[in-house]
């Protein structure tokens, strides 16, 4: 079963391929834009998939586009709206020449060519690229005033396949590379990470590689917090083919997808439109330390929201429940921000004894790697799930004003930098 949700924006047609008559940078922006036009028109001949891209809000994404690496290179921090501006000129043009030669005003979806298409694509990409300069201008501002800002802002993980791990964030989950490392380190994000320009403050992945110390150690055995899961949104389903090609699993997905990184990474995925899509980023605690941890986040300036709010109730209404007792952590608007949610492990209930629990509430279609369907079995309660990453080492990074804190220690750590110290484009 699929949800539907509206089509917010109109493709761009087929026959467009951008250009831009500026730097390399603008070059490569363009193929971005290439990118999501193959991938917005791939999504029309599967009109049941649930579906939503609003572009002067949620960015232009690549997901489920292979060799990604190559065909859907990072967009440049500065420079977009020039580009975007010179494109939207264009298309004009080619509308008014189409519209010349018919001898009528074109509508939309009335020319092969889509050139009305074409002029609100551009116009929707002017005005996203505004709100997401307005919120930089904003953070800008804040940082003169020294006032207490957070951005929640990079999940670093280790892993023995650093390019493993980046093709599943990229061709499966749509990001772009924005930065490597002379060690072999790769950030990748939904937009540039750095604070500034046109384009920016986004979070970002840290993939580092594990050292062979590192990597026959395990911290399993330390706990509170650890790596729960971190959640997100796409214009569209992911695909399940890709999740696998890139060295993904499905772990579960009823209207939304539950998968996991090569790494172990646990994310989960639904479709919506936000200016960064990553949402928030889930810790499991142990019941008994939940205030302790709680305090902990305050103290890094995070503010306390209560208890997580769904942001779509239509396309997260079969999410598996969160346990009672979570709590949201926060800075900024939560819906230009990501979050920090806090989840109490849950213990594992004794079985009842009863032979009728297993039959559960009955049978049920479920879609399997291979993207074939087959037949499961509903479980008998929708309990609430805390389900924990796999990932080695994972670091939770948090740029505000004041002193650098560190917090956490043995599996997960979250530490406070001074923005001012936070990359520039």
């Amino acid at each position: 079963m699929s949800q539907v949700a509206p089509n917010r924006t109109g493709p761009p047609p087929k026959s467009f391929s951008p250009s831009s008559p500026g730097s390399s940078h603008e070059n490569q922006w363009g193929k971005v834009m290439a990118c999501v036009v193959s991938l917005m028109l791939t999504l029309l001949t599967f009109p049941v998939a649930a579906t939503a891209r609003d572009g002067r809000v949620s960015p232009p994404t690549c997901v489920a586009i292979i060799d990604a690496a190559t065909n859907c290179p990072a967009r440049p921090a500065v420079g977009a709206k020039k580009n975007a501006e010179i494109q939207l000129k264009s298309a004009q043009e080619r509308l008014a020449a189409a519209e010349k030669e018919a001898g009528k005003v074109i509508q939309l979806g009335e020319s092969p060519q889509g050139e009305p298409e074409m002029v609100e694509f551009w116009k929707s990409e002017l005005a996203r690229l505004d709100l997401n300069r307005t919120f930089m201008s904003e953070l800008e501002a804040k940082m003169k005033e020294d006032a207490q800002i957070r951005l929640v802002s990079q999940l670093a993980i280790e892993t023995s396949d650093v390019a493993a791990e980046e093709k599943f964030w990229c061709e499966a989950l749509g990001m772009q590379r924005y930065k490597a490392f002379p060690d072999g380190s790769v950030i990748v994000a939904f937009g540039p990470p750095s604070i500034g320009g046109e384009e920016g403050g986004y979070f970002g992945v840290k993939i580092v590689p594990a050292t062979s110390q590192k990597a026959s150690s395990s911290d399993s055995s330390k706990r509170s917090p650890r790596l729960s899961f971190v959640q997100l949104t796409t214009p569209a389903l992911i695909r399940i083919s890709r999740v696998v090609s890139s060295g993904g699993q499905v772990v579960d997905g009823y209207g939304y997808y539950g998968v996991q990184s090569p790494a172990g990474v646990l994310v989960r995925a639904y479709v919506e439109d936000r200016r960064d899509p990553m949402e928030l980023v889930a810790l499991a605690v142990e019941p008994e330390k939940l205030q302790e941890t709680s305090e902990s986040l305050k103290k890094l300036g995070l503010e306390d929201r209560g208890p997580y709010k769904l942001v779509s109730p239509e396309m997260q209404a079969y999410m598996p429940p969160l346990p009672e007792g979570n709590v949201l952590f926060g800075s900024g608007d939560p819906t230009f921000n990501v979050q920090v949610l806090l989840l109490p492990e849950l213990r594992q209930p004794k079985p009842s004894g009863n032979p009728l629990e297993s039959l559960g509430r009955g049978p049920t279609l479920v879609v399997n790697e291979d993207s074939s369907w087959g037949v499961g079995i509903l479980d008998d309660l929708e309990r609430p799930m805390v389900p924990l990453s796999l990932a080695r080492s994972p670091r939770l990074t948090v740029y505000g004003s004041g002193p650098e804190l560190v917090v956490g220690n043995g599996n997960m750590v979250i530490d406070l930098r001074n923005i001012k110290e936070a990359p520039r484009p």
